[in-house]
């Protein structure tokens, strides 16, 4: 089956998304870098959650991926909000875009798990979902409060 240019975009948008972000993620905040990075992470998932609400290729109706889709806008507008505002609330804009990367990993998970060819058929997509938001959901949880203590420490100090 043909991939159509909205679906090319999407998968692009999804890619572009996950590198950025871990970029983003990984390195010092703050820094100008940091701030180029955030933006094309931010223009990518912006591309991916429009596209997302424009395809109706797996059910042919508004759906759950949908609705995540405008969750994830919502988070990184709230992201955004945080950064832009005065005074910053870095906690506030470290929590919505994180957990927006936590949203993005585990959609392609869930993605990856049902369209594998040795999984098709094997894996339904709603306990899929399901199990994979939960999954990333309690591990963000766990590891990224430490995590943001630990950036929000060294911005202190700089």
């Amino acid at each position: 089956m043909p991939i159509s240019s909205l679906s090319a975009a999407h998968v692009a948008a999804a890619f572009a998304a996950l590198v950025f972000g871990a970029l983003v993620l990984l390195m010092r905040k703050g820094t100008s870098l940091h701030r180029a990075m955030g933006s094309a992470y931010t223009a990518a998932m912006i591309v991916l959650c429009i596209a997302a609400l424009l395809l109706y290729r797996m059910t042919g109706r508004f759906g759950p991926f949908h609705i995540l889709a405008v969750v994830t806008l919502v988070t990184i507008g709230l992201g955004i909000k945080a950064i832009v505002a005065r005074p910053r609330r870095l906690s506030r804009h470290y929590q919505m875009m994180t957990f927006s990367y936590l949203g993005l990993l585990s959609a392609a998970t869930t993605q990856l798990l049902l369209y594998l060819p040795a999984l098709h058929g094997v894996v339904r997509g709603t306990i899929t979902g399901i199990a994979s938001a939960v999954a990333f959901t309690a591990a963000g949880a766990i590891i990224l409060p430490r995590l943001q203590r630990r950036a929000l420490a060294r911005i202190a100090t700089d």
